[in-house]
């Protein structure tokens, strides 16, 4: 099996600090050590305690930061309550229903706003949140670096035109990536968030049921594979759910192997393979399990820096916006 040396370790970890210093220059890793020491081990506490009992939220947990993160940057938007005069990104077509986690993410808040009051920003709770549900499910930690001031606005319609979506090809994955500042590889990566989570029978039945308007399956789906999809999301049964991954609920290298295998679900998944950057990775990741958990940790560094589009201030309570302060 093939490893990861350190030269190439060292080379990874230096690339990621020099985009998060370009990104944002105020986060840090000690930026609550004077101002709440204990803001971390209370996230990691109430994280686990919410995986262990139930499972699923890991993945509905970390998704809730890559959704902030793509959508005016990170922010905590996503968090954010409509009101009379803001639909907010919880509405969207893409997040609503599909989003969750919204009140474990309150709860860990209140916590926080009891121990240090008018500190932690609810942008750096989505990150540890992000951290610790991975690490909890079979990934490895990484360092978070916090100091993410808070937005003061969302947008439903911004969400459509900002996050990747299931029908994406190779290209326009690419593209929805580099907007934010991160490439190629990056978007392969951090796809591999994939290794954990379920999604709507519906998102995949073009490829089942009339790939391409011609009423037939996708030729390059394993036939196997594909008749045990049919049984498991019968044309009846769109909202039935089916794992992303072959071992759903433990974040791994799976993911990739599934792809090579020809037992991908969602189109944008299958995509990667059609880049010889992404047949590459993929191969890579399977025969190296552990580098992929290292490089998806440092690729969440880098998707975590990406600046906020209006900073508006320390939000007490996530879900809507009060007075700076």
């Amino acid at each position: 099996m093939a490893s990861t040396s350190p030269r190439s370790v060292l080379l990874l970890v230096l690339a990621v600090t020099v985009a998060v210093s370009h990104a944002q220059l105020q986060l840090s890793e000690t930026f609550y050590d004077a101002t709440c020491p204990q803001a971390a081990s209370i996230v990691q506490q109430k994280v686990n305690a919410f995986v262990d009992a139930d499972r699923g939220l890991a993945a509905a947990l970390m998704r809730l930061h890559f959704h902030d993160c793509f959508v005016r940057g990170c922010d905590g938007s996503v968090l954010l309550n409509s009101t009379d005069t803001m639909l907010t990104e919880k509405e969207a077509l893409l997040n609503k229903g599909s989003l969750r986690g919204f009140e474990q993410i309150d709860e860990i808040k209140m916590e926080l706003e009891c121990a240090c009051p008018g500190v932690v920003s609810c942008a750096d709770i989505l990150a540890l949140v992000a951290r610790d549900a991975t690490a909890k499910v079979g990934g490895t930690s990484w360092p978070v670096f916090l100091g993410r001031i808070d937005g003061g606005a969302s947008f439903a319609d911004e969400v459509n035109s900002s996050l990747p979506e299931r029908t994406d090809n190779f290209t326009q994955l690419v593209a929805r990536f580099a907007r934010v500042g991160l490439d190629a590889r990056d978007m392969v990566i951090l796809s591999g968030g994939h290794s954990i989570g379920q999604v709507h029978c519906g998102a995949f039945f073009e490829r089942l049921y009339n790939f391409q308007g011609l009423n037939i399956t996708d030729p390059s789906m394993d036939p196997e594979f594909a008749a045990m999809l049919k049984v498991q999301c019968p044309p009846t049964k769109p909202i039935g759910f089916m794992a992303l991954d072959a071992t759903n609920g433990t974040f791994d290298s799976a993911y990739y192997l599934d792809l090579l295998t020809n037992k991908g679900l969602l189109e944008s998944d299958v995509a990667l393979l059609s880049d010889p950057l992404g047949v590459e990775y993929a191969i890579r990741a399977v025969q190296d399990p552990m580098a992929f958990l290292n490089e998806f940790g440092w690729a969440m560094i880098k998707m975590g820096a990406i600046p906020a589009l209006e900073p508006y201030g320390w939000r007490r309570h996530c879900a809507f916006v009060e007075p700076r302060f």
